[in-house]
């Protein structure tokens, strides 16, 4: 179960204390607008999830926990899929604008590709939320542009914009950095 420490930021194993906190940020329709945990509507529907997901997928999701306080603040997530790994994250309201999905993203990198083996790493957003793409730029990684149109159960068509950064891109980043 693999930890990680950033400057303001534990990324750790969701454990069974982190359950009220990440069930109230999953169930505020603010976080989830165009997550795919917007599902979860109720709490029965959270418990499972909490159960099945957040708890087990011990080497892909982690908790963002914030050093100081020792609050859960958000998490970040790696779906697979093939040799690509997809990011996902969810802050609680409190903690956006603090810039800690870029930390926790930098962090999480070299693992997504050395240790899962990633050749590459995808991050997805609505159009409709930018900071999410400003945040991706931030981490290095390249606008892929559109990748699909979508329509929400409530009628609203957003366009899901996608971000990726190769292994190769990642390595000669690194190179220059040191």
């Amino acid at each position: 179960m693999p930890e990680f420490l950033t400057e303001r930021l534990v990324l750790r194993p969701f454990n069974a204390a982190d359950h009220d906190a990440l069930q109230a940020m999953l169930l505020d329709p603010q976080v989830v607008a165009y997550l795919r945990y917007r599902v979860l509507t109720t709490p029965a529907a959270f418990d499972d999830s909490f159960k099945t997901h957040f708890l087990a997928d011990t080497d892909t999701t982690f908790a963002l926990e914030n050093r100081q306080t020792h609050e859960l603040v958000g998490f970040y997530e790696f779906h697979e899929d093939g040799t690509t790994g997809i990011l996902t994250y969810a802050l609680a309201p409190a903690a956006w604008g603090h810039g800690y999905v870029a930390e926790a993203g930098l962090a999480l990198m070299q693992y997504g590709f050395e240790t899962l083996g990633f050749d590459e790493l995808q991050a997805h957003y609505a159009d409709a939320n930018p900071n999410s793409g400003r945040v991706m730029a931030k981490m290095g990684m390249h606008d892929m542009g559109v990748l699909k149109a979508k329509t929400l159960p409530d009628g609203q068509t957003i366009h899901v914009m996608a971000y990726n950064l190769m292994k190769p891109d990642w390595q000669d980043a690194q190179s220059a950095s040191a």
